[in-house]
């Protein structure tokens, strides 16, 4: 059995993280076929969107300590290195859809992509700390850019859990929903992204992640690119005639 189950949909792509008797945990084998999933739907102009998941009622557990030797965590982590910036570098948006656990590299995982709605059995932690461990996966770059420096220090530091509506009202992700109501809230953004422009969207993403590499002048200088390109798709010329159409004085 795979370690990670893909399906596109209606233009909706979902990764599975399938190893519910280790709640997900990444074992270096998961690790590559994540990666390898991840770059099987950049690649598919079908998919507009992407949904990252877990089977079995957990997100992710962090990576499998049982599959790691100490002696070679330099080599482990080397592959692991490899999957944020495939996800972070994914032209379509990707939403993570958070039950149960996400633990460690898991949540790590889960806050690396563009959206993350949560349900109210989710459980957001920064478990190093209990283990001997630092923050790894990009967590040292993503939470302070969530939550700020001073909430960022004191999630990784004290390795607290923190539950999804606790989650959302720090900003740590963008909504926790009642269980039963998490598909319908997940499947209803997932189709509000997919009708939009998949290239503007992919520029989009570039910009706001290239927005800490520069300045303001190299940000305006790269979103006076994007614009030129987005102006020869199709969905800016059907917006454009649209408009154009509209009547005199009609609101947008």
């Amino acid at each position: 059995m795979p370690d990670v189950e893909l399906t596109v949909d209606g233009g909706v792509a979902t990764l599975e993280l399938a190893r519910p008797e280790r709640r997900n945990a990444l074992s270096r084998a998961a690790g590559h076929e994540l990666i390898h999933a991840l770059d099987r739907v950049a690649q598919d102009d079908s998919a507009r969107v992407l949904i990252l998941t877990g089977t079995g009622g957990s997100f992710c557990a962090g990576a499998d300590l049982t599959d790691l030797d100490p002696d070679r965590l330099g080599d482990a982590m080397a592959g692991f290195n490899r999957i944020i910036p495939a996800l972070r570098g994914m032209p379509q948006p990707v939403i993570a859809k958070v039950r149960g656990s996400a633990v460690g590299a898991g949540c790590s995982l889960a806050l690396a992509c563009d959206f993350v709605l949560a349900d109210d059995t989710a459980r957001f932690c920064q478990i190093f700390p209990r283990l001997g461990l630092s923050t790894d996966l990009g967590g040292s770059f993503i939470l302070p850019r969530l939550v700020g420096m001073r909430r960022a220090r004191e999630l990784a530091l004290l390795g607290d859990d923190v539950d999804g509506r606790t989650a959302a009202t720090i900003g740590l992700i963008m909504r926790c929903v009642p269980a039963d109501e998490l598909d319908a809230a997940v499947k209803d953004l997932a189709m509000r992204l997919a009708g939009f422009s998949p290239s503007a969207q992919a520029r989009t993403k570039h910009l706001l992640d290239e927005t800490w590499n520069g300045t303001l002048t190299d940000a305006l200088a790269r979103e006076a690119e994007a614009q030129i390109a987005n102006a020869s798709t199709p969905e800016f010329k059907q917006a454009l005639n649209h408009f154009r159409a509209r009547p005199e004085g009609a609101q947008q």
